[in-house]
């Protein structure tokens, strides 16, 4: 594995973190479809698409390091989630399983900042267990009826399209699930009121309500039957990626801090010649560049063409516990001072606390990977198993 960058690469990282920190902070970034526009503008809904959809087709290693630029360029934590959301909870299942009219029609729209995806999973009583989904699919006429109510969707107050797991042939299990690619407008899809969250005040949520929906047989996302592998598809990429800009927030965290460290005294000497606040920077860069191990690792088997479902539930636990710790460390050793709202790492360490719970929580990624030592020879490249559904 080679995780040496080329010009190129480091090229659009910087120039990502440039773009984040003059647009993207502060009251002057405008609205959220403002910002949303912007990004677009700048190339980040399209950095995992190919040029023939609007795309810039990059590998995935240089997308996930542009968003680890944008990510410690801005403190938006919650714009970055609902980014992510779309580019690899709706584009890549999109990519992979959808007929060429439903990429022609949403591909280049989602590119172009001009229509907002939203991956709609999770349910009151099924948010892990992805394989008892309530919401029914019921064959009537050329189409499907849909039942059901999905929750805490993300970008849902925003969307134009919805990709919506169903249940076709509820007996069947894994293969009696089926996705569908769903619009916004369609009779009986309602969006519920956006929600109120501790943080990631800048990803919209809301849940989403199938009364009666009717999507024609043109609407289902790869095939009848198939929604357990769109499921299974689309969490590896979410779970492998979605926490890239988080690197670029501990990045920024830990500058900051060593920065106050450096310069605040105590005792006549600054706080960083204390060993006990030494450790605790040590503990950041420890956790920063581990989580960037992990996370490149990922990205280069996907980009290998390897299975990384094993390496996409570590990178998930590993990365998402370290933002947690990261952004705590961060207001503790910033003193009072880090509990202000003036700052910006108290609302940082309320965002960060999500990310153990969304795409699967801390305790489901745990048993994903014990299940991989119980595969044949101990280890498996796959962690996936009948409890992969969650969000």
């Amino acid at each position: 594995m080679d995780f040496a960058w080329t010009s190129e690469q480091r090229q659009g990282h910087e120039q990502a973190r440039l773009f984040a920190q003059r647009e993207l902070n502060g009251a002057g970034a405008g609205s959220w479809r403002e910002r949303w526009r912007k990004c677009a503008g700048f190339g980040v809904q399209g950095l995992n698409l190919p040029a023939a959809y609007g795309g810039l087709g990059l590998d995935t290693r240089s997308a996930v390091h542009v968003l680890e630029g944008l990510g410690e360029g801005t403190s938006d934590n919650g714009l970055l989630l609902a980014l992510g959301a779309q580019l690899w909870s709706v584009g890549m299942p999109l990519l992979q399983f959808g007929g060429e009219e439903q990429k022609r029609r949403w591909l280049p729209a989602m590119a172009r900042g001009e229509a907002v995806g939203a991956f709609a999973l999770t349910e009151a009583e099924s948010g892990s267990d992805g394989l008892h989904v309530r919401t029914r699919a019921v064959a009537e006429g050329s189409g499907y009826r849909l039942e059901g109510v999905k929750a805490f969707v993300s970008n849902a107050p925003e969307a134009e399209v919805f990709v919506v797991l169903a249940a076709s042939a509820p007996e069947a299990g894994y293969f009696g699930l089926t996705a569908f690619v769903l619009e916004r407008g369609m009779a009986g899809l309602e969006v519920g009121p956006g929600l109120r969250k501790m943080g990631l005040e800048g990803s919209p949520m809301a849940e989403l309500r199938l009364a009666g929906v009717w999507a024609p047989a043109e609407a289902v996302l790869g095939e009848v039957g198939g929604g357990g592998a769109v499921v299974r598809h689309t969490l590896e990429w979410e779970r492998g990626c979605l926490l890239a800009p988080a690197l670029g927030t501990m990045e920024r965290l830990l500058l900051a801090t060593t920065a106050h460290a450096r310069a605040r005294k105590q005792f006549g000497r600054p706080i960083i010649n204390f060993e006990a606040v030494g450790e605790r920077l040590a503990e950041m860069r420890l956790r920063l560049e581990v989580s960037r191990l992990l996370l490149y690792q990922f990205a280069w088997r996907k980009d290998e063409g390897q299975a990384a479902g094993l390496q996409a539930s570590m990178t998930k636990l590993y990365v998402s516990e370290s933002l947690r710790r990261v952004a705590e460390l961060a207001v503790h050793l910033h003193g009072a001072a880090g509990y202000m709202r003036e700052l910006e790492y108290e609302a940082t360490w309320r965002d960060a606390m999500a990310s153990s719970l969304y795409s699967g929580t801390t305790e489901m990624q745990h048993n994903l990977i014990a299940e991989s030592l119980l595969q044949p020879g101990g280890r498996s490249a796959e962690a996936g198993g009948s409890g992969e559904g969650s969000r």
